[in-house]
């Protein structure tokens, strides 16, 4: 009797312990999502403060509330521009990821390919992208071209670094098992290399998915008629500083929805990660 009760006592201390982790855990994700929310609106607030006060001259910094109306007033033009610049993105995040994965199972698994090739890859990163551009655009036309190609350049860095110390991370000792026992080489790959290096792939592809917004609009200041960063041009030149505000909170929501999507490609990718550390 004694057991059975002090067992149903463990059992429900068990069950208040899970339930007071799971409130501390609900209350960690709420903080997460409150603060910035806070602060952000905060900001935006005393910006309009600012504004209204005319602390500030409207041409120099407009309000919020200025930006909001251009945005909604002329959406179809900042939509049409935003779908070049999505489809730069894209391509070019892309090309960079599918090339730097690809460069990085050599690198990982060959010495003299790792001491050939690399330090030229490292050394490649000294140079400004923006300083290149023109050359792409001489050498490639005023397309999309030149901007999947800086895109990918920029993608391209941190997705084979990453990949590369993933594939290099592997156990050794596991993957000489399997050898052993004479498995698939199609299959090691897939259910061993794969899965030990998709948490530092994905976090190169984080870094990478910002870093092409970055590129496309790079590419897009040097040559182009279209796309936000033509946009950013344009209304610098005419000094449209509620029009050069709203393309910046444009390509602000499109890092973070990209950034956001590959959060979920994550998710959906690496879940037994997820599991555990819930």
């Amino acid at each position: 009797m004694t057991d059975a009760s002090g067992l149903r006592v463990s059992t429900v201390d068990t069950e208040a312990a899970v339930v007071q982790a799971a409130r501390r855990s609900a209350l960690a994700n709420w903080r997460v999502w409150i603060y910035p929310t806070v602060f952000l609106v905060a900001l935006v607030l005393f910006w309009e403060l600012l504004a209204r006060l005319e602390v500030v001259e409207p041409y120099i910094l407009p309000a919020p509330t200025a930006v909001l109306d251009r945005m909604v007033s002329d959406w179809s033009v900042l939509w049409g521009h935003t779908v070049t610049t999505l489809a730069e993105i894209g391509a070019g995040f892309g090309l960079g990821a599918l090339v730097g994965i690809v460069l990085a199972l050599p690198i990982a698994y060959s010495a003299v390919f790792r001491n050939t090739v690399y330090p030229l890859i490292v050394a490649s990163q000294a140079v400004p992208k923006i300083a290149i551009a023109p050359l792409l655009v001489l050498w490639l036309g005023f397309g999309m071209w030149p901007k999947i190609v800086i895109t990918a350049l920029m993608v391209f860095f941190p997705v084979v670094v990453t990949a590369a110390e993933g594939f290099a991370s592997v156990d050794r000792s596991l993957l000489e098992l399997l050898r052993s026992v004479s498995a698939p080489r199609n299959q090691v790959f897939t259910r061993v290399t794969l899965p030990h290096s998709l948490p530092r792939i994905m976090a190169g592809l984080k870094i990478g998915i910002t870093l092409a917004v970055v590129g496309a609009i790079v590419g897009e200041w040097v040559g182009a008629d279209s796309g936000l960063g033509y946009l950013l041009v344009y209304a610098n030149t005419f000094l449209d500083s509620t029009l050069l505000f709203a393309a910046l909170m444009l390509l602000v929501v499109i890092g973070v929805v990209l950034f956001m999507l590959i959060g979920g490609l994550e998710r959906m990718l690496m879940p037994w990660q997820y599991r555990s550390s819930r």
